[in-house]
């Protein structure tokens, strides 16, 4: 909520300044949060889905052609990617339904899907970037690749996981303690 959306108020019995809360911004303020949040991990979510399917026929077409079948096993795991993170946002979405259309129950809402990106990072390093660099790595060494390849793999998975780690830490979990300071402020 913004502060010029509060009000000053003159108590006149205890002499001193008080604020008091405009309810519909507030309202509004909290709708706008939680679609935001909504938008965000629906993005997220969908963008995956659709680069790792096309990243997944891609590797499958490749294998046809290439003498190694290290291809194929990139595909499956592109392929179980995208039904993971399928199933996960069938379960996120699922559970929207159960939050209360009540300004907490909004900002519950958004909380709870600013988690979901938070868990979705998470899940990025340890359930994406590092068994795919640890398959690219296994499949360098059995193909015997450059030190030019080396140096771009792991600049590319370095660079991956400081972003990833970045927007978590900057963009997300600001975002999170936002909103929970705001919930705490409206349960007092």
């Amino acid at each position: 909520m913004e502060l010029e959306e509060l009000q000053k108020i003159w108590n006149e019995q205890k002499g001193e300044t008080m604020y008091a809360i405009n309810q519909d911004a507030l309202n509004r303020t909290i709708t706008r949060k939680k679609n935001a949040a909504s938008k965000r991990i629906n993005k997220v979510e969908i963008s995956l889905m659709i680069i790792n399917s096309f990243c997944s026929i891609f590797l499958f077409v490749d294998a046809f052609y290439d003498a190694h079948n290290w291809d194929f096993v990139g595909s499956a795991l592109m392929l179980i990617t995208v039904i993971y993170i399928f199933n996960s946002r069938q379960k996120r979405r699922k559970a929207e339904n159960t939050f209360d259309r009540s300004m907490l129950g909004e900002l519950d809402h958004a909380i709870a899907n600013t988690n979901s990106i938070i868990r979705f990072t998470r899940m990025m390093i340890f359930g994406y970037l590092i068994p795919f660099s640890i398959f690219y790595v296994v499949k360098m060494i059995d193909l015997g690749a450059s030190f030019e390849k080396w140096l771009l793999i792991f600049g590319m998975y370095s660079l991956a996981a400081f972003l990833i780690i970045w927007e978590r830490r900057h963009c997300h979990e600001p975002r999170k303690n936002q909103l929970e300071k705001l919930k705490e402020k409206l349960e007092e």
